[in-house]
């Protein structure tokens, strides 16, 4: 005899079908006699459903899903409670709220929800009264006719838009663009087009965005170096640190161009052109292959850079030295700027209390 297969149902599809809220197409597979057990069976006899909320509240489950009104109602308390939750603020104590960012999210927020719920029980469940509601809101729209972005109806006591519209004219006069904001506004206060102190009068011409326009330069081609590939071009450069005795500590960088990767670095209580020509052997060490044309060495004029021995070394490898602002038109800006990163990013923010020190804070940074 063959054995009949039967369907097993999800609890929660019983108790959609007894709240009369299961989807069409389910109707229509499950056998009616099995729909007729769901919706009259008694839920609350079954193991366990003291601890099932939904069975302990079926009938109102049912007339809330029955309900279109009470249905929307319920999903605006569910998003404000869950924005509540989104800002850190209890339900119910909005009124603690003091950061005026998060009264600007409140406010768009019931603006937003006031179509599902009345504002009144909106504002009953954040816990804030329509008055404090009303002020945040004033707080939070934007005035256009006001640069403080006040409402010139609660705050009164600013400047009326004819004297903004006076600034304004003032300061796109080009009579006065070579003149100083102070003048500017001494010349408003004497014509009696604004009453106000001058501090007042440069505060909104800065609000209005008039000030501090870019000044014209004359264009200076000064050039510069772009490697396209590493191994191209070099720099060559030394600064002098201080310890907090006032001991001398010379430092000594070489990088590439394309990668600014620090090739090779000294550090020594004195410099010389022999330890100049020691840090170029231990860059060019560091090459994996000869490179496919001369290095350009971008250096300054300093003696330890311009000597028999570094000349000596230069002639036995593809190296070309460039001295900037005499071989070429540019500086040597590239390794200047990482000298400042090593100083003031990590040297200056500790005290320099002997030379070890620095050359151990000189190594870790160079790692860094």
């Amino acid at each position: 005899m063959a054995s009949i297969s039967r369907n097993s149902y999800h609890s929660d599809l019983k108790l959609s079908a007894r709240l009369g809220i299961l989807p069409q197409h389910f109707l229509t597979v499950i056998p009616r006699s099995s729909l007729y057990r769901f919706k009259t069976s008694d839920y609350s006899n079954l193991v366990g459903s003291e601890l099932s909320a939904i069975v302990e509240n079926l009938d109102l489950i049912k007339l809330i899903a029955q309900s279109k009104a009470a249905l929307t109602a319920a999903s605006a308390v569910l998003r404000v409670a869950s924005f509540m939750r989104s800002i850190g603020i209890p339900l119910g104590q909005g009124a603690s709220i003091r950061v005026p960012q998060l009264k600007g999210k409140l406010v768009s927020f019931v603006d937003r929800v006031s179509s599902l719920l009345s504002r009144d029980k909106i504002l009953k469940l954040i816990g804030i009264s329509a008055g404090r509601f009303r002020s945040w809101a004033r707080g939070h729209r934007l005035c256009p006719s006001s640069p403080l972005d006040r409402c010139r109806k609660a705050y009164p006591q600013q400047l009326s838009v004819s004297e903004v519209r006076s600034i304004s004219r003032a300061f796109k006069n080009p009579r006065f663009s070579r003149w100083p904001a102070s003048s500017v506004a001494w010349q408003l206060i004497n014509e009696g087009a604004v009453c106000a102190s001058v501090a007042t009068i440069t505060s909104y011409a800065t609000l209005l965005g008039l000030r501090n326009a870019i000044p014209f330069h004359r264009s200076r081609t000064r050039g510069s170096l772009s490697a396209l590939f590493p191994d191209q071009a070099w720099h060559l450069d030394a600064t002098v640190l201080f310890t907090d005795s006032h001991e001398r500590l010379y430092l000594q960088l070489v990088i590439d161009n394309y990668s600014r990767k620090i090739l090779a670095w000294s550090v020594g209580e004195s410099i010389s052109g022999f330890q100049t020509s020691e840090l170029l052997k231990t860059a060019f060490s560091t090459l994996a292959q000869a490179p496919p044309a001369s290095i350009e060495l971008i250096v300054d004029g300093g003696s330890e850079n311009n000597n028999r021995s570094v000349e000596a070394f230069l002639a036995t490898t593809p190296i070309r030295k460039l001295i900037a602002r005499v071989d070429v038109s540019f500086s040597n800006s590239m390794i200047e700027a990482v000298n400042k990163i090593l100083k003031y990013q990590y040297l200056f923010r500790t005290s320099s209390p002997s030379r070890d020190h620095d050359a151990a804070v000189i190594e870790s940074s160079i790692a860094d």
